[in-house]
């Protein structure tokens, strides 16, 4: 006689005492479906259990080609911003890298908004023009 045990969802545990063919029966039950499992999943690994084991890899990685165009994009607009005047990348850098509102500019820099809002359409139609 042997005894089998049972894990179940809850955590509790169950013991059963089958005789030794139900017992090889059970055995080669429980490896054909690891055998299945692994058949399944041989080439299916999850993120989680790399983490688990200690393998990081970026959930955002990017396809090559994206990663291509997108650095392709990044020269070309550095290229358009080069045509542009001290003043236009002042107020580029001060839009987009430093996060200041228009409004904020206008205080600061002693020039209205809409004037503020006239270079900036004026600006993106060079950039446009160069990339």
């Amino acid at each position: 006689m042997q005894k089998i045990k049972y894990i179940f969802a809850d955590g509790t545990t169950s013991e059963i005492e089958v005789t030794d063919e139900l017992y090889a029966l059970h055995l080669e039950l429980v490896q054909q479906e690891k055998r299945n499992h692994w058949r399944e999943t041989r080439r299916h690994i999850s993120l989680n259990y790399l983490s688990d084991k200690g393998i990081d890899i970026e959930s955002n990685a990017a396809d090559p080609l994206d990663d291509c165009e997108q650095r392709d994009n990044e020269k070309r607009i550095h290229n358009a911003i080069k045509h542009l005047s001290d003043k236009q990348r002042a107020l580029l850098e001060k839009v987009f890298n430093q996060n200041m509102s228009l409004r904020e500019i206008a205080r600061q820099t002693g020039v209205t908004h809409q004037a503020l809002s006239k270079q900036i359409a004026v600006i993106y139609k060079k950039l446009k023009k160069y990339f």
